[in-house]
């Protein structure tokens, strides 16, 4: 009966089998924990920044979707990627700010880190690309950088037939709605659709602009200030965004000066 004298929480006697087991058997978990960790710290981890393009039907896919996607392909590629350490480790890749689901983009940038160096992630990736989520840049990064402050907007691009859209019926003015976290944001349409620009083709209107990643929106809110009619309609609707923007410069260019034109690999 010298178990009463225990602490209410303690499962097995000091003296028993299965304590003694229990406690022998986290210590090697421990162990090997911290193991790992020593030998992975030795290692020379590389960064990487890596740009892709999303297109076709797979521009619909969610944030975490396309996520998925990629990693399956860096798995199937074989990229030596690092993960987090812990019972639960994760890989170790940031992506930058996601633009809204239906939208065609080849700004869709990650920053990857590796166990080791490896000069030929893109030439991997590119055997294991399709043509609606391929790599199209890699860049070795040799010193730290927040590459996700790079992402100050989105240069957009939309194709809007003539049928349905007329461009001259856009107002910097016009009140845009943004759902917030804990409240409704609204902003001036010039605010959200910077620069706001469009060029006439033979059945389309291409409509051009820059939209601020602090004032993400989805597409359609323009569809239905630039809609001919009451009920919007996106047949034949397409939405690109070309690259990402900082201070007046496209990341890719950004990125080609800081990884250096011998670390850039497209």
């Amino acid at each position: 009966m010298g178990i009463r004298n225990h602490h209410p929480h303690m499962l097995y006697p000091p003296n028993s089998c299965n304590f003694r087991c229990f406690h022998i058997q986290l210590y090697c978990r421990l162990e090997h924990i911290h193991r790992n960790r020593n030998t992975l710290e030795l290692k020379k981890l590389a960064e990487y920044i890596l740009r892709f393009n999303r297109g076709g039907l797979l521009r619909f896919l969610s944030q975490q979707e396309t996520s998925t996607a990629i990693e399956r392909m860096l798995r199937r590629a074989k990229i030596p990627v690092a993960y987090s350490q812990g019972f639960h480790p994760h890989p170790k890749i940031s992506y930058a700010p996601a633009v809204p689901t239906g939208v065609a983009s080849s700004a869709l940038y990650l920053k990857l880190t590796t166990t080791e160096e490896d000069d030929g992630i893109f030439e991997k990736l590119n055997m294991y690309s399709i043509f609606t989520l391929r790599i199209l840049d890699v860049w070795k990064i040799t010193e730290d950088i927040n590459f996700q402050e790079l992402v100050e907007k989105y240069y957009y691009t939309l194709y809007l037939p003539k049928k349905a859209f007329d461009p001259k019926k856009f107002s910097p003015d016009a009140l845009v709605e943004k759902q917030g976290k804990k409240k409704l944001k609204i902003f001036k349409a010039a605010e959200v659709y910077e620069n706001f620009g469009f060029s006439e083709l033979s059945d389309y209107f291409m409509v051009k602009y820059f939209q601020p990643v602090s004032k993400l929106v989805s597409y359609q809110k323009l569809l239905k200030i630039l809609s001919n009619t009451d009920e919007v309609s996106e047949k034949c609707v397409y939405v690109y965004v070309k690259d990402a923007v900082f201070q007046g410069k496209y990341l890719k260019e950004i990125l080609n000066n800081i990884g250096g034109k011998e670390n850039v690999r497209s």
